[in-house]
């Protein structure tokens, strides 16, 4: 654990009063002898601040691996504390034993920071340059002649002796205005300590307002990197350390998450060993594969997916010791449950695009609208971490002992050092690089490394090289190339500009017709969902019903809901202002009863005065990325049918039958609502199959669907024809009303830009505003015969079930025709239609009960039979 929130005031104050003694106890060696010294090496070789408003409270990060800090991360204004990075020296025979550590009572030591921001002068990475068919970058602030008028440049500070007084990082501007970058000073040991800057933005005067997630010409943030570096007067000798790093970056909102997924230390691991500059070490359990399990469990805390799929209560949840004890078992046995849990990862080496694996995470070649080619929009483990778990499932590995995270005087002292270098980096995000949270995708270049993952640059001055208004992948990667140069600035600048639009922009649940809370960026340190402090008192209340704390418990509040807006440009401009008044995520005690965690982590320190009227996610809608099973709606036997990839179907065992199923959609719950036709009912139908009543009061009701939201919208199939809407919570309302004129409508979809389609009348397609109702044009789309379902692809573009013409019709976003040329077999009046993975088109046919498969290619789609024995099919859904 760390020391917990301290005072400024008070350290500085405290470096006073302790300065004599320890300027006297300096002169003398302590327990190191001079003549054993061959080197003195910084440690963390890369040090990582984290900006804050605060002028007073401020904490230091994680000086062990696994360990956390110690709150309450805001001061009592609250204002956020700053995270201080702390670097020490320690002394090393020539065999590279560790000598001990060398402080102010055994050495006279100079320090010197040389730290820079130079992110409006770089350029705007939106793919890392080291995946295949990377585009050329642009450079930020490109009509600015002036380049070194961006940098924020301070100079190197220098500092010597224990008590330090603290020196601003101060006499850098950008574009005239000064910008501080923090402050440096050291303590009575004589460890350099390095405060960051208040996280402020710095818009030139002429800036416009902020629009994109990671470049904003005319802004600059007081974030920023550079060399640490050390002379050391020992028994008469004078060392030059081997130098460090300090990366200053945007805050941590969930301090009591210890780490991602996939660190920053597991990437430069994993580059060094890639590169055959380290050994893979030998997979122990407790080391390489329960980290993997454990952090997906923790990420329940900030993302409402990780809940569900591995959180307390469910299936997955890895921190029941009987699952752990399972997970360690490496019997022969046992090996069936170790290869089925490995199935559910990425392999990194796959060029498969599988949306279905894990992690859910987002990855560096991030695509929206997300496509079928691209195996890099999802992120993996590193390959190292993969080749671990590989080897745990084939049972070659040892069980080894569990981590104790606690303080640093606990680890012997040969295993400090690099106990300090990989907290530093455990506590950093490891990807998705797009561009990245506190390090850029420049961690898996494995030159700019050594072999003790110490960065190996000598610049110490910013680099403001002429590389054109284009930098291309091969220049970034070029030996004699920027990151050849790495000085002062060179890491950050490669991230988002300012910090505040990356961290409010890149959140989770893109594709909300899958999931609103799923796939996800940087949640260990960028919270999405989490459980906030009014509902954790509700679980803590042991008087209260055991549901009614259980739904509490359940009940995950977007974390960004106070600053949310439904397009971008307001959400950045809320960010710059407000980034400290969001909440933290701490660790808390569970209640006593036993009936819940017995800890847990959970949104603190909201720094608004009420909860938001309403609480917006991801900007924009993007259509289904499906995966099998297909549900199949079955009007004549008041059945579902699920219809695997290879075409053979199964009945879905329901608690109840339908009343002739005929729309279906899958709604942000994960549950299947289905228009019941007979009944005049929609009906709720869970994964498991069972069946309740959802919402009532409609005619005959036919095609459904669901917008963002979760509300519902149905076509209600009689000749004076009306459309209801359904908010989530079941209650239900006319929103078109029969004097509208929609003769049978029956097919419902909503558009992109959020208006609703719905079929009519035999011959065409209205548009209407699914707020007001209002119909914007009745024959948006016409001359069909027949037209009954419709579907998005992943492009946008609209498929229509043209169905007395057998044909499938389709249209751009605007609305115009698209060729479709179909081959092959014959559509047998077709009604339902669903998109695949793959971007292959499946519709029901009325006349065959069939299942036909539609492969597009251009113009053409090549039409086959996939799946028969369906009694009256009509609704498609994918729910895989």
């Amino acid at each position: 654990m760390g020391d917990g929130v301290l005072s400024r005031r008070a350290f500085v104050a405290g470096l006073s009063a302790g300065l004599a003694g320890a300027t006297q106890a300096s002169a003398a060696p302590g327990g190191i002898d001079p003549k054993r010294v061959a080197r003195i090496a910084i440690h963390p070789a890369i040090g990582v601040a984290r900006v804050g408003n605060s002028k007073d409270a401020f904490y230091f990060g994680p000086e062990v691996p696994g360990g956390v800090p110690v709150g309450p991360f805001k001061d009592e204004a609250g204002a956020m504390a700053r995270q201080a990075a702390r670097f020490r020296l320690f002394a090393y025979d020539a065999q590279g034993r560790v000598l001990g550590e060398v402080t102010a009572r055994e050495a006279e030591i100079s320090w010197t920071l040389t730290v820079a921001n130079t992110k409006a002068l770089w350029y705007g990475i939106d793919i890392p340059f080291d995946l295949p068919g990377a585009p050329a970058a642009g450079r930020r602030n490109a009509k600015v002649a002036d380049r070194a008028s961006l940098a924020i440049v301070p100079g190197p500070r220098t500092v010597t002796g224990p008590g330090a007084r603290p020196q601003r990082l101060d006499g850098g501007a950008f574009q005239g205005q000064s910008v501080n970058l923090g402050e440096v000073m050291t303590d009575a040991d004589g460890h350099l300590v390095v405060m960051p800057a208040s996280g402020r933005c710095h818009p030139a005067p002429d800036a416009p307002p902020m629009s994109g997630y990671a470049d904003n010409d005319g802004w600059a943030d007081d974030t920023g990197d550079g060399p640490v570096d050390a002379v050391v007067r020992m028994g008469g000798r004078d060392f030059r350390a081997d130098p460090a790093w300090l990366i200053s970056v945007g805050p941590n909102y969930a301090p009591a998450i210890a780490t991602s997924l996939v660190t920053l230390y597991d990437v430069v691991e994993a580059t060094l060993v890639g590169a055959g500059v380290r050994k893979a070490p030998p997979t122990v359990f407790e080391d390489h594969v329960w980290p993997v399990f454990a952090r997906l469990s923790d990420l329940q805390w900030v993302n409402a997916g990780f809940l569900a799929k591995f959180g307390f209560g469910s299936p997955r949840d890895f921190a029941r010791p009987a699952l752990r004890a399972r997970l360690a078992d490496a019997s022969p046995a046992n090996a069936a449950f170790r290869a089925e849990i490995l199935a559910l990862f990425r392999d990194p080496a796959s060029p498969e695009v599988r949306p279905d694996l894990e992690p859910q995470l987002y990855g560096d070649h991030l695509v929206l609208p997300p496509d079928v080619i691209e195996p890099r929009q999802w992120m993996t483990l590193t390959p190292l971490q993969y080749a671990h778990l590989r080897n745990w499932a084939a049972g070659r590995f040892t069980a080894g002992r569990p981590a104790r995270a606690g303080r640093l005087e606990g680890i012997a002292l040969g295993g400090q050092p690099a106990a300090l270098d990989r907290a530093a980096l455990e506590a950093c995000v490891g990807g998705p690089f797009h561009p990245g949270q506190e390090f850029p995708w420049i961690a898996r270049v494995p030159w700019i490394w050594t072999a003790d993952m110490r960065l190996v640059s000598t610049a110490r001055a910013v680099d403001l090289t002429d590389y054109g208004p284009d930098m291309t992948s091969p220049e970034a990667l070029s030996k004699s190339g920027p990151l050849s140069r790495l000085g002062p600035g060179g890491i950050t600048q490669w991230l988002g500009l300012p910090w505040q639009a990356d961290w409010s922009s890149c959140r989770s649940g893109y594709q909300s017709s899958i999931s609103p809370v799923l796939p996800a960026f940087w949640p260990a340190r960028v919270p999405n969902t989490v459980l906030s402090e009014a509902d954790y008192k509700v679980v803590m209340d042991t008087a209260r019903a055991i549901d009614e704390r259980r739904a509490a418990f359940a009940r995950r509040r977007d974390w960004e809901r106070f600053i949310s807006a439904p397009t971008r440009p307001p959400v950045l401009a809320a960010m710059a202002q407000d980034w400290f008044r969001l909440g933290v995520v701490a660790d808390r005690p569970g209640p006593s009863d036993g009936s819940f965690p017995a800890r847990m982590k959970v949104e603190t320190l909201v720094g608004f005065a009420r909860e938001p009227d309403a609480s917006y996610g991801a900007n924009t809608l993007y259509p289904q990325v499906a995966t099998f099973p297909l549900v199949v709606a079955n009007s004549d036997d008041n059945s579902l049918r699920l219809v695997d990839a290879e075409g053979a179907v199964t009945v879905m065992a329901l608690s109840a039958p339908l009343e002739r199923p005929e729309g279906m959609t899958r709604n942000l719950d994960g549950n299947l609502y289905v228009s019941c036709m007979n009944a005049g009912f929609v009906r709720r139908v869970t994964p498991k199959g069972e069946v309740s009543l959802f919402a009532e009061g409609f005619s005959q009701p036919m095609g459904i669907a669901g917008d963002r939201q979760g509300n519902l919208y149905v076509a209600n199939w009689v000749e004076k024809g009306f459309v209801s809407v359904i908010t989530p919570d079941g209650k239900s309302r006319v929103l078109v009303p029969p004097e509208a004129g929609l003769v049978s409508p029956i097919g419902v979809v909503v558009a992109p830009d959020g208006a609703l389609l719905v079929s009519w009348g035999g011959t065409s397609v209205a548009r209407i505003n699914a707020t007001t109702g209002e119909i914007l044009n009745p024959n948006w789309l016409t001359g069909f015969r027949n037209p009954r379902q419709m579907a998005y692809d992943t492009s946008y573009r609209l498929y229509v079930a043209d169905q007395l013409e057998n044909a499938v019709r389709r249209f751009d976003p605007l609305g115009t025709p698209i060729p479709l040329i179909l081959r092959g077999a014959e559509l047998t009046m077709p009604f339902g239609i669903a998109f695949d993975l793959k971007g292959d088109l499946y519709t029901s046919q009325t006349r065959g009960r069939l299942i036909k498969k539609v492969q597009l290619k251009g113009e053409v789609g090549i039409v086959s039979d996939f799946a028969d024995g369906l009694p009256n099919p009509g609704g498609l859904v994918f729910v895989g």
